[in-house]
């Protein structure tokens, strides 16, 4: 099935709790409206604060209740009846909209929706990010005609690796730019520098790499004198970076803020990354080209930062450098190695080209559109 053609299919896309599951979520989004299927983004009240969310049409967007899981005694003795009134409000926005099939994106806020879904009959579909499932998908994936993953390592963990499909993370129109490198540097006030490093830290800032970036320019402000920095702090973190740079280190390329609006222009810009190794960048980073340092989150769920940073290694298209070695004194000896070596430079980005599936999309959107129409018509067999 064409992604361009119309069709009379009504779609429910699930995501929240973070810009891991929010990004490739719109980008669904974005893709399937571009089919002429009817698409409905569906969040949880708590997730409106992602500024991302602007992108989804004000009548497709949808927000519910969905909680989260916490061991806090209090939370817990009202989840049950917070997670039952989820369902049914789900239950009703599935059939208010006559929703063929849901495509729940990963995290607690697809759950409620997923099993709204599966209470009605209607089609299940899971986005997969990382290298190892996380808990909704590894509990969803028995009523799920597809996962689409990223990694291909990600079938070992599944019970139904058949079901498994290599597609790739969507990723958003926003960031797939065209643009000359001088000019996106221009764009950030570093159309001088020599070479651009970015830093992303997730969608929440990473306190460890920003004190790496901040230990780097200030302890070796002559090594990188002709080095522009694009750092995304996160929120959390701006005012106190920025005050830090203002007052310790007064000069330097860098452009700061709290997070990049014109991320494909960063790309563009880029020569090489340092950054956290949620999917959602890393593939972005592998779509546009980009060599990476990569600092997994220790922290993450099932460890599976390290492992997703492992499978770039393995690539070709990063170098990975743990938690407790992100200091100042031994990344700078990596990030010198590289800089100073174009043909190494590049041959990690053609890996990481290679490594990139840009369109993943689409890939999902013709076949989430295909396994739907047949799944229709399998009920009107039966209904026969």
């Amino acid at each position: 099935m064409a992604v361009n053609g119309m069709n009379d299919i009504n779609v429910l896309i699930v995501a929240g709790g973070t810009g891991g599951h929010i990004s490739p979520g719109i980008a669904l989004y974005e893709t399937f409206r571009e089919t002429g299927a009817r698409t409905l983004f569906l969040t949880g009240k708590r997730d409106a604060r992602f500024s991302s969310l602007s992108d989804v049409a004000v009548e497709d967007l949808k927000l519910y209740g969905a909680p989260s899981f916490s061991r806090n005694p209090v939370k817990l003795f009202f989840f049950p009846a917070r997670f039952a009134s989820a369902i049914l409000a789900a239950i009703q926005l599935i059939r208010k909209h006559n929703i063929h099939a849901v495509i729940g994106m990963g995290g607690y806020v697809s759950a409620p929706a997923l099993l709204a879904a599966r209470r009605l009959g209607v089609p299940i579909f899971m986005c997969e990010q990382n290298s190892v499932p996380g808990k909704v998908t590894r509990f969803f994936e028995k009523w799920a005609r597809k996962v689409y993953g990223t990694f291909r390592g990600a079938a070992e963990y599944l019970k139904f690796p058949e079901r498994y499909v290599i597609a790739g993370n969507p990723i958003r129109k926003k960031v797939l730019v065209d643009a000359f490198k001088d000019d996106a540097r221009k764009a950030f006030h570093l159309g001088h520098c020599k070479k651009v490093i970015l830093v992303i830290g997730g969608s929440q800032g990473a306190v460890r790499i920003n004190e790496l970036v901040f230990d780097l320019k200030k302890r070796y402000s002559d090594e990188l004198k002709s080095i522009g920095i694009i750092w995304s702090t996160g929120g959390f973190s701006f005012q106190t970076y920025k005050d830090k740079v203002n007052n310790e280190i007064g000069e330097g390329s860098i452009y700061l803020s709290p997070f990049i609006d014109r991320v494909g222009l960063a790309y563009r810009a880029a020569d090489i990354a340092i950054s956290r190794s949620g999917a959602g960048v890393m593939m972005e980073l592998a779509a546009m080209g980009i060599p990476s340092i990569q600092i997994p989150y220790p922290h993450a769920a099932d460890n599976h930062q390290d492992r997703n940073a492992d499978e770039f290694v393995r690539a070709g298209a990063a170098v990975k450098v743990s938690n407790e070695d992100a200091v100042a004194e031994k990344v700078m000896p990596v990030l010198q190695d590289l800089l100073n070596n174009a043909r190494a430079l590049q041959r990690m980005s053609e890996k990481a080209l290679a490594a990139g599936l840009v369109d993943a999309s689409g890939v999902i959107a013709r076949d989430v559109l295909a396994e739907t129409e047949r799944a229709l018509a399998e009920q009107r067999e039966g209904g026969k």
